[in-house]
């Protein structure tokens, strides 16, 4: 929710920003500051000066539990990559980064001006770019380069734990996940569905710590700037690191893996008859999957660690994109009063791709060669089709 400055809080934070050396007090007089505040689980800030930098503030809520925890795990990736070599891999993701209170839990970064989210961009478009697809492998395959030694000791704030669906089915108690009637009747979905906790079972006794993951990846954690210039002229940027940990490389790629097959499954039409669905859609899957492919021949084709068992890690990913696909539904049942009829299908399709994954990559995915395909030939073809 976003909205005006409380004038005192304006106050204490131009305080607090000049004692740190971030404004001055030239820019406050001049009148060309604009201050705009919004707020989840964090309270967040962007300042915008007319002669000045201009920032994006984080700050914990303490009512919100582990807030000033995340925050911090947050500002480790930026402080890494700004200042570790082993870290300079995402370096080129990130805006710049500016200060870490952690006594007063704030994080600042420098706003990214003129941008905008992926999905901002490809509804925009109604389209999946393949460009902008090989774009993002290449990205993902960046930062996983950054490789851990698995069951070593690392910092306390990566606390290297699988993600919570993997373990639904494990849990003696759901109750503080039916915060809503349609987020109870979805758990009660995942929870009766034949084989479901076994199979997610197997994803989570095989979770990998051996590298960094961002955990949160989808587009809306993407960004494009600037607005006005071509695709291949904008400059990618990935945020909100707070959920960072040192985990599976497999289940970033599925989540992105996800982030399309929702696009697709999101235009649909309202109903159950499932060749009404497809015909239906205003985004066909068929549109949809020369940029799944274009994403997976940049990410394996660049992925030392990943490339010599391309196939091996390509059913990882697809049984992690159906965890993720379940974590989307739950996320748009969270609060709700009644059933999304969409969080309904994405669930059903995660259900179906966990119970026969081995069709899914050329099928739905239309991911035909896994083994190391040529980026330039898969752009292409994609082009050309």
């Amino acid at each position: 929710m976003a909205g005006r400055m409380d004038p005192i809080v304006t106050r204490n934070l131009i305080r607090y920003l000049t004692g740190k050396g971030l404004i001055d007090r030239a820019g406050i007089v001049d009148g060309g500051m604009v201050l705009t505040m919004s707020r989840s689980r964090n309270r967040f800030v962007m300042l915008k000066q007319r002669n000045g930098p201009a920032y994006f503030i984080k700050q914990a809520i303490e009512t919100e539990p582990g807030t000033r925890e995340t925050i911090a795990r947050e500002a480790e990736v930026y402080r890494g990559a700004f200042g570790d070599e082993r870290l300079r891999p995402l370096r080129d993701l990130l805006p710049q980064f500016r200060l870490h209170d952690a006594e007063q839990g704030i994080l600042i970064n420098d706003l990214i001006p003129d941008s905008e989210t992926l999905t901002a961009v490809h509804r925009k478009l109604g389209t999946c770019p393949v460009d902008l697809a090989a774009r993002l492998g290449t990205a993902l395959s960046t930062y996983h380069a950054i490789r851990f030694v698995e069951g070593a000791p690392q910092a306390a704030l990566f606390p290297q734990q699988s993600p919570w669906i993997l373990r639904l089915h494990g849990e003696a108690d759901v109750s503080g996940m039916r915060r809503s009637p349609a987020a109870s009747a979805l758990l009660d979905i995942l929870l009766a569905a034949p084989g479901a906790g076994a199979m997610l079972g197997e994803l989570r006794d095989g979770w990998k710590r051996d590298t960094l993951i961002h955990t949160d990846m989808r587009w809306e954690n993407c960004l494009l700037a600037p607005k006005g210039a071509a695709l291949a002229d904008r400059r990618l940027y990935i945020i909100d690191w707070e959920l960072a940990d040192i985990g599976d490389a497999a289940w970033d790629v599925g989540s992105m893996l996800q982030s399309y097959l929702a696009f697709w499954i999101g235009s649909m039409p309202a109903g159950s008859d499932p060749a009404a669905l497809f015909a239906g859609a205003t985004v066909p899957l068929a549109s949809v999957q020369p940029a799944i492919a274009a994403f997976w021949a940049a990410y394996i084709t660049a992925s030392d660690a990943y490339r010599g068992d391309a196939p091996g890690f390509l059913k990882r990913c697809i049984g992690m994109l159906a965890a993720r696909m379940m974590v989307t539904a739950f996320e748009r049942s969270a609060w709700s009063q009644t059933t999304d009829p969409i969080a309904i299908l994405l669930a059903q399709t995660a259900l179906n791709i966990l119970a026969d994954p081995d069709r899914v990559a050329e099928e739905l995915l239309g991911i035909v060669d896994p083994g190391g395909p040529v980026v330039d030939r898969v752009l292409n073809q994609a082009i050309a089709a």
